[in-house]
């Protein structure tokens, strides 16, 4: 009787050890998934604009949209101002997280900032995460090279703008269908992606400013059909934000262990 008492206790105790690992290693996947969540996106000081207006520009960064940090300077590998002819456009920097176009905006259409954040290497290992390859590392767990890519659309004098469906060249990008000035609650906001210049079939996630201030919730999501091509519910007039992601294992698995990307796009329909 001692012996099958013991036997039962020590069950139990494996069962709870059990239980607690997985719990931890929920935890640890967890907390490891919310590190990689952030995505950018372009806030404009406004989104529709009489000719001769200079907008203000900032990239956010988080994974709550509206809500998070702005990317600086020195994170930001490129961003421009393409015009409605399609002309590429540097945009200065006028503090270390702003921009503004070197010229107001003449020409009535469709503008587009389209901007890339320094490709970054996330590693997690048993003494936390490092922001590199694992290369010279011990102890590694995984690692991942995220890929961070944000548009946003400015229309200067309304409707009629032109609009330019012609994509920007970043890996992953949601391309705009229609004008969204010329859009109105209710309707639907046509998009294409593409992936490496390619349709690409998943699931668009989209938001408006306010709708929650928890993390990685949106308000609507659809899904690509074989030619990229989706389309979100405009629920309310409002600044909207549509994200794409997408992610792969790493060429070489000796640096990394999967590479992921993530696109964003941000519009305003009134």
């Amino acid at each position: 009787m001692v012996i099958l008492y013991s036997i039962t206790i020590l069950k139990e105790k494996m069962r709870t050890k059990n239980t607690i690992l997985t719990i931890c290693l929920c935890i640890t996947a967890l907390c490891s998934s919310q590190a990689l969540a952030h995505f950018a996106w372009i806030n404009a000081d406004n989104y529709s604009l009489n000719t001769g207006a200079a907008p203000k520009i900032n990239i956010g960064f988080g994974h709550t949209y509206p809500l998070g940090t702005f990317l600086q300077q020195d994170g930001v590998k490129e961003i421009t101002l393409i015009d409605p002819a399609g002309k590429k456009n540097p945009l200065k920097a006028a503090n270390i997280i702003e921009y503004d176009p070197e010229e107001a905006l003449s020409e009535p259409g469709l503008y587009t900032v389209a901007a890339v954040r320094n490709p970054t290497f996330y590693t997690k290992t048993t003494d936390g995460w490092k922001t590199q390859s694992k290369e010279g590392l011990e102890n590694v767990l995984r690692c991942v090279l995220a890929n961070k890519s944000a548009k946003g659309l400015l229309t200067v004098e309304g409707e009629d703008a032109t609009l330019q469906k012609t994509a920007v060249g970043h890996a992953l990008e949601i391309i705009p269908q229609v004008n969204p000035d010329s859009l109105k609650a209710g309707d639907y906001f046509p998009v294409q992606v593409l992936l490496r210049g390619k349709p690409y079939k998943s699931k668009i996630f989209a938001t408006y400013m306010g709708f929650s201030t928890e993390e990685d919730v949106f308000a609507y999501t659809a899904p690509t059909n074989n030619d990229g091509m989706g389309k979100i519910r405009i629920l309310q007039p409002g600044i909207w934000l549509i994200k794409a992601a997408y992610e792969e294992p790493y060429a070489d698995t000796t640096i990394c262990d999967k590479e992921t990307f993530v696109a964003t796009l941000t519009l305003e329909v009134q």
